[in-house]
This record gives structure tokens, sequence and C-alpha cells, in this order.
């Protein structure tokens, strides 16, 4: 059992891998799923784990992005997520790791909208197919 870290290996030419980490097995494999339906220009290859830290015996490729995966309805799938923060290096939140945060619809004590209602308003980053083009146009740069 190690700590994940990003430049451990050299990167596969026009591929990326993804390792999703979460607790509810059927949302990361329809996550997956939808992902690997998507038409790239680069190969994409998605694990799933559960929980961090994975084992060193086996021969896996360069992670090139983690995805943490958070139910707001369970405390069970946060503490699963901070456990599994503690293996992955510090290096990694240089634009490495993601947070999908489900459950945000169904909020009961919540005054107003879901969180989740407005997020198309938003500005931050969003995921997108590895291509040619540029993630963020030069004209928002």
């Amino acid at each position: 059992m190690s700590v994940l870290r990003p430049l451990d290996k050299q990167p596969g030419l026009n591929t990326a891998t993804i390792l999703l980490v979460g607790t509810e097995d059927a949302l990361l494999q329809q996550l997956a799923d939808s992902m690997l339906k998507e038409d790239c220009a680069s190969e994409l290859k998605v694990h799933l784990a559960r929980s961090l830290p994975l084992p060193s015996n086996v021969n896996r490729p360069r992670i090139d992005l983690i995805v943490f995966v958070v139910n707001l309805h369970s405390k069970y799938s946060l503490r699963n997520v901070e456990e599994s923060l503690r293996h992955v290096d510090t290096t990694f939140f240089l634009g490495k790791v993601g947070f999908l945060i489900t459950g945000g619809g169904r909020l009961s004590s919540h005054g107003g909208p879901a969180p989740g209602t407005h997020a198309a308003d938003l500005r931050g980053p969003r995921a997108r197919c590895l291509g040619p083009e540029p993630a963020v146009p030069a004209e928002e740069l």
C-alpha cells in the first residue's frame, strides 16, 4: 500500500487514465460507462476503486486524474473520501484531483433550491474530452 504520486510513471502516448473513488459501485460504473461512450481523440481508461490506498503489488498505469465521489446522504461516503485523501500525494492537488458531489437535489433542510440547480451559471472548470482543441478557450484566459 502506497501513496499515489502523479509523476511516478511515464505517461502513455495519447492516453489518459482516470481513477474514480467512491462507495457507490453502481454510480461509479454508470459514470465510467458514460465517460467511455464519449468520442475522444485520445484513448481514455477508467479505473474504479472503493477506497485508497490501492494495492502496491498491482502493475497499474499512470493515473492522470482522481475523482472522489461523495454522496451527501451518506456519512460513510464522506468518511471514506477523507480517509482516502491521506493516501494521495499533495502534488496531485495541482489540477489532478476532482470531487463529484451527488445527492444534492434531495436536500430537505436546505432553504433554497438545491446547490446543483444553478451549476450552469458557474464559470468554474468543466470536465471535457481530451482532444486537440484547448480545454479553455483563449479568450477566457
